[in-house]
């Protein structure tokens, strides 16, 4: 039973050819979103895996401001998905789309290789912002694209994501 309260805007899907279990460590290990996204500058966590209850602050940097997104695991079904809530960010995101949350998957396709899924899940706020969704969806769409395929260069050849300041 999902914990997200928002509707489903963007399933995304990226085959990586490592296992599901190798691709669930890299993806929760909170001191690896460095390496494979394209925003985060750095987080302040309990604990290195994310589990439920625990809240991540990240530094991030997003269209070229510096700034903060506060992510909070709300479940996990063993190492199949993991769910995430939105609770607070300085960009203004979580003002204009209400509970924003992601939960990402991790599907056995065979003995190396895995499917893994990212969903999107918002509502936005008022008329203007459901007119633009389209354009929203477009652009957040492009942004996890980038991410999942730099999560699959990550676990796959070990390469960090260039596009992040961090790593050059």
């Amino acid at each position: 039973m999902t914990k997200l309260k928002a509707p489903l805007q963007l399933e995304q899907k990226i085959r990586i050819n490592s296992t599901p279990e190798k691709v669930w460590e890299v993806f929760n290990n909170q001191s690896f979103l460095t390496k494979w996204t394209q925003d985060v500058q750095g987080s302040q966590y309990k604990n290195r895996m994310a589990s439920p209850g625990q809240l991540r602050k990240n530094e991030c940097i997003v269209n070229g401001k510096i700034g903060t997104i506060e992510t909070r695991c709300v479940g996990m079904t063993g190492k199949e998905r993991a769910e995430f809530i939105v609770e607070n960010d300085s960009f203004g995101i979580t003002k204009m789309l209400l509970n924003m949350s992601f939960a990402a998957e991790f599907r056995k396709i065979n003995s190396t290789e895995t499917e893994f899924v990212m969903l999107s899940h918002y509502t936005p706020k008022n008329f203007l912002l459901r007119l633009i969704n389209p354009l929203i969806k477009k652009k957040m769409g492009k942004e996890v694209d980038i991410m999942i395929k730099r999560l699959k260069d990550y676990v796959e050849k070990g390469e960090t994501n260039k596009l992040n300041p961090i790593n050059n």
